[in-house]
């Protein structure tokens, strides 16, 4: 099956990493895939980096009329059978480009609203849309998420046991400051009052954490504070952390989370994240409310010193993480919904071979 990832996403971020992960994991699986993103940025200069054996094309410039005479253009060129897309405005332009020719596939993001039952009125482009292509939705659980995990790309690294339990708390902020984060900076604080030796990573890009960095110095956090790419705990076989603290929500805190449980790292998650239902609270993280904070600080001070409890509710992670968020079948559900919106009679060739039912 010939498959188009289409984005117009300016930046790199997780949600658009898994994007064009599934479609890297679909080429190697057979099929025959090409990215199309805005030429020329950052996101395009990624994609070379992370994924060089993909197929790349790049987009128009910014205007709406460019964008579907590039699309198009691509379309005709590649003739794809089926394109993914991650955002209703991708879903609009892959629509109004391949148009009878296949289908269109979105990929629901972390906490996006579903349509309502009976939506707004439609635009004239949405109705044309919808009467030229298929369109499959596709994850729209509150949490459908997976990630290529360190099992793919080797065993994941661990700790030698007579090792202690590493003095750290990562936290995964929003770009925008906000009160869970403060919330968490405030356990930090607390934490390292008890443990002196504490280092505080926080994950992003140092501008984007101007505000975060500016109220750890508040708290007295500035010595212990440092900053570290979100690639650190994405793509990294080991996680030198007691526990990884995820205060951004959406595709960029659900995916770090199940980065931390794959790598065995207990997950803190804000009680009004969508991200916390992952978490079973005292068996492979904690969910943590405003009124919880000082019990959350006392069973992090112990984790950190206890190796056995760190190791079981490691253990507990990681085979969470494999049996509710399995990669290989988030890439067949991809695969199947692609194969239904190309409307291929057969179903693909990416999709795995399943044993018949006794």
């Amino acid at each position: 099956m010939r498959v188009l990832v289409l984005t117009t996403a300016a930046s790199w971020t997780p949600g658009i990493r898994l994007l064009i992960a599934l479609g890297a994991e679909l080429a190697a699986r057979g099929d025959i895939v090409t990215v199309a993103c805005p030429g020329g940025g950052m996101l395009e200069r990624s994609t070379e980096f992370w994924f060089p054996r993909l197929a790349l094309r790049g987009l128009a410039g910014p205007g709406a009329f460019a964008r579907i005479a590039s699309a198009r253009g691509l379309v005709s060129a590649l003739r794809p059978d089926a394109v993914l897309v991650q955002s209703e405005t991708d879903a609009l332009l892959a629509a109004m480009a391949i148009g009878r020719r296949g289908g269109v596939v979105r990929r629901w993001r972390v906490g996006e609203p579903a349509p309502d039952r009976q939506p707004a009125p439609r635009t004239w482009r949405t109705r044309l849309a919808e009467s030229r292509t298929r369109v499959v939705s596709w994850g729209r659980d509150q949490v459908a998420v997976s990630w290529p995990g360190p099992a793919v790309r080797g065993a994941p690294v661990a700790l030698p046991s007579d090792a202690a339990v590493p003095a750290a708390l990562w936290i995964v902020p929003p770009a925008e400051h906000d009160e869970p984060t403060a919330m968490a900076l405030r356990a930090a604080a607390r934490l390292a009052g008890r443990h002196p030796s504490l280092r505080i990573v926080l994950l992003g890009e140092p501008a984007a954490l101007q505000s975060t960095r500016v109220h750890a110095a508040s708290l007295g956090l500035t010595a212990f504070v440092h900053v570290a790419p979100i690639d650190a705990l994405l793509l990294a076989d080991a996680v030198d952390a007691a526990a990884v603290w995820v205060t951004a929500d959406g595709d960029e805190g659900a995916i770090a989370t199940l980065a931390a449980m794959q790598r065995g790292i207990p997950v803190v998650a804000p009680a009004t994240a969508l991200h916390a239902s992952m978490v079973a609270s005292r068996i492979t993280g904690f969910v943590v409310s405003d009124r919880e904070v000082p019990a959350t600080v006392a069973e992090l001070a112990r984790l950190m010193s206890d190796r056995r409890e760190y190791d079981l509710m490691g253990q507990a992670a990681r085979a969470r993480a494999a049996h509710v968020h399995d990669w290989a079948q988030c890439v067949d559900d991809a695969a199947r919904a692609l194969s239904q919106a190309s409307g291929a009679r057969a179903v693909s060739a990416a999709i795995r071979a399943t044993p018949a039912s006794a």
